[in-house]
Formats: structure tokens, sequence, C-alpha cells
């Protein structure tokens, strides 16, 4: 069974994976690898407002072979936040 790497970025910082995991083809690559970049933007996103996240996924051969990513953005939009607070828009 193949052996991937699981390397992840959060936007320059890379962290490589030195134990990797044998899976069977592509799909349960993709699969892994979409967890990941989900366990990784749930640690990440509460924490800042805006970045890009990865998942670089390399093969036994050190291949890049699959990528996930992730850029997001949170902004507060003061016109909506008036509006939750006192139920009347300020214009």
């Amino acid at each position: 069974m193949p052996h991937y790497f699981f390397d992840t970025r959060s936007d320059s910082h890379l962290v490589r994976d030195e134990s990797g995991q044998h899976l069977d083809g592509m799909d349960a690559v993709r699969n892994e690898a979409a967890r990941g970049l989900a366990d990784l933007a749930h640690d990440a996103i509460p924490r800042a407002s805006r970045g890009e996240l990865a998942v670089e996924v390399r093969d036994e051969a050190d291949q890049a072979v699959l990528t996930a990513a992730l850029r997001f953005e949170v902004a507060v939009v003061a016109a909506k936040i008036d509006w939750i607070e006192t139920g009347s828009a300020r214009g």
C-alpha cells in the first residue's frame, strides 16, 4: 500500500509530516487531506481574520501529489452589527 505524507501550511508556516500514512489510492488521499484541512481550519479561523491554509500531500518519492487549500476572510459589517444590536440599521 502506498505511503503518503500530509504537510500542513498556515500562511507561510509549513509543518512537514515526518511519519505519514499508508493509504489505498487517491480517493483515500483526497478524503484524508480534506479532513486534515477541516481540522486545520477549525483551529485557525477563530483566531484570525484572514489567512490561507493548506494540506500538501507528498508520496514516498517526495513528489507532490495533491493539495487541499482554503483562503478565508472574516469581516464585520458595521451596519449589520447595529441592526442586530438595536433592531434597526443606521445609514
